[in-house]
């Protein structure tokens, strides 16, 4: 039973993505769709580069970070309005 648990772990581990050798451009358009069971490398990942950077370079980051939280939303709000969301039917 050991070894089956360490064989899915393994498994598992090699199929992860190395966000180390991705650039930031690419950890940035990966925001928002990381899976849930490699969150928490991509979060260690981003810290660790956030935190190497000068502080112009984190403020420019951050902003352009919230710019695109704040790009997505409205894109999404407007599909809405655009039949993306539910619309009620009459019943006759």
């Amino acid at each position: 039973m050991k070894k089956l648990g360490l064989i899915a772990l393994l498994s598992v581990a090699a199929f992860a993505t190395d966000y180390s050798a991705m650039n930031m451009e690419e950890m940035k358009a990966m925001r928002g769709s990381v899976p849930i069971e490699e969150r928490a490398a991509y979060q260690a990942q981003m810290q660790t580069r956030m935190q190497s950077m000068n502080q112009e370079e984190r403020q420019i980051m951050q902003r352009d970070m919230t710019q695109n939280r704040f790009n997505h939303q409205n894109g999404a709000r407007s599909q809405m309005g655009q039949g993306g969301g539910m619309q009620h039917q009459r019943m006759r």
